[in-house]
């Protein structure tokens, strides 16, 4: 047998690796391994946000230049965008009717120009087409939402005389917000470009004597479901669901009231009512604002306001009804005006209205346009009705015109332009501008007539026409 011999350990200079070393070794390899993936990952999404921070840029520079082509009168925005809470949402910085142009913290707050438009000619041109979003876009693997709002902006250097008010010229203003790509983590920030907007045909530096030539605003009120505060700014409250009908036949002092007890009439708001999504139409849904028991058709159906006929023939502003005469008027107040406002002949109300269970019947409806003064402690009220120039009548009635059938089957928008007489009249700082509307007897043989506002599709509001605008609407 051959005897075993085995290899002696190397040793000295010509030794091998040991396992430690190895081991060592590897994760040197593995460390450095990780550290270039890792900075290769980072110029990756480094490369994919420069990319997509451009895709931004130029969309928003596209929107921009597509908004400066509008005229106008189609430069106004179709619905009045909701508040978001998340800061990183460009409507963050939107608050009621206003929008901030200062980013951060939100400041220097300006009145959006929604459904707007102009009376010029002597008559009123309207026609808002810009669409506030968000708009969702996408460029190759790039996809995000734009944002678009145009607000009423003061031209400092142009003299009250020739620019009376604060509503000179337009800005807008576009936000693009990208969507986060799945290997990113962390909400992404929004880039926005504003740019200034003067119609030299429509600019009042054109016209030496203010209002000769038609230039005049059409100021607008929208009529909202939120009762007048008893001072200063009313602030427009949510609507979340049916509720008993507002007695609005007393002071803003009064405080929101239903049932029998007098209260503060609804308001006439500045900001048009917001659009949580303006894609779709179901949201908001429609509530029901007279949801008392005697205000109840069959089958219950309706939607909005129900106005009961009073009791007597004649459109009569204090109801003569003895049994819930709150529901046979409802009024809607302003703020009080912050300084003289003039309306210089014409007031126009656009309202959406259609038949109690889409039933054929025809109908007329009283209008009332109106001063209040609120005195004392506790104040009243002293309103002063503008007449009918035509007529001499303190109010103005609707028919429907063809068959003298209501609107029926779908909520239909009526307009009806009211001059008065004694023009320009001026409600005097402090004073509140009102509306009211009533049902007369004779001509309306249902026992009411519904009237929906305060929804974004469907913003019921008055147009004046006015030398005096006030900075919003």
């Amino acid at each position: 047998m051959r005897p075993r011999t085995t290899s002696p350990i190397a040793s000295g200079p010509q030794a091998g690796f040991t396992i430690v070393e190895v081991v060592v070794a590897s994760l040197v390899l593995v460390i450095g391994a990780l550290t270039t993936f890792g900075l290769l990952s980072a110029a990756t999404k480094n490369t994919q946000r420069a990319k997509a921070t451009q895709v931004a840029l130029n969309r928003v520079q596209q929107e921009i230049e597509q908004l400066r082509s509008l005229t106008n009168d189609q430069l106004a925005m179709t619905s009045t965008p909701a508040h978001s809470t998340d800061s990183l949402n460009p409507n963050y910085r939107v608050s009621g009717g206003t929008f901030a142009l200062v980013r951060q913290p939100p400041g220097n707050y300006a009145n959006m120009v929604v459904n707007g438009g102009s009376l010029y000619g002597g008559g009123f041109v309207s026609g808002g087409i810009v669409d506030p979003g968000p708009t969702s876009f996408s460029s190759g693997d790039v996809t995000g939402k734009v944002y678009r709002y145009v607000v009423w902006r003061d031209d400092v250097n142009c003299p009250a005389a020739t620019c009376p008010g604060t509503q000179d010229y337009k800005e807008v203003v576009v936000a693009v917000k990208l969507d986060t790509p799945g290997n990113q983590s962390g909400e992404r920030g929004y880039v926005e470009v504003g740019s200034d907007f003067v119609d030299p045909t429509d600019s009042a530096q054109n016209d030496p004597i203010p209002g000769a030539n038609g230039v005049v605003t059409a100021q607008q009120f929208f009529l909202s479901d939120t009762p007048c505060a008893a001072s200063g700014a009313t602030t427009r409250q949510d609507i979340t669901g049916d509720h008993l009908l507002h007695n609005t036949r007393g002071t803003c002092a009064s405080g929101p009231q239903t049932g029998t007890i007098v209260g503060a009439p609804d308001t006439l708001l500045l900001g048009a009512p917001p659009d949580p999504d303006p894609y779709d139409p179901a949201n908001p849904p429609l509530y029901d604002y007279s949801d008392d028991f005697y205000l109840e058709p069959t089958p219950d159906t309706d939607k909005g306001l129900q106005i009961r006929k009073d009791d007597s023939s004649g459109c009569n502003y204090v109801p003569t009804g003895a049994t819930n005469p709150e529901s046979q008027i409802h009024r809607w107040v302003t703020d009080p005006m912050a300084s003289n406002f003039t309306m210089t002949e014409k007031v126009t109300i656009e309202f959406y209205t259609r038949t109690l269970n889409d039933a054929s019947y025809p109908g007329t409806l009283c209008v009332y346009l109106f001063k209040r003064s609120e005195v004392g402690s506790p104040p009243t009220a002293t309103d002063t009705r503008l007449t009918d120039k035509s007529t001499g009548f303190p109010y103005w009635t609707y028919k429907p015109g063809g068959n003298g059938l209501w609107p029926s089957g779908a909520w239909t928008r009526v307009r009806l332009t009211m001059d008065f007489n004694n023009a320009p009249y001026t409600i005097p700082a402090g004073n509140r501008l009102g509306v009211g509307l009533s049902v007369e007897r004779s001509n309306t043989p249902a026992d009411a007539i519904p009237i929906m506002y305060d929804h974004p599709d469907r913003p019921t509001r008055i147009e004046v026409d006015t030398t005096t605008p006030i900075d919003g609407g």
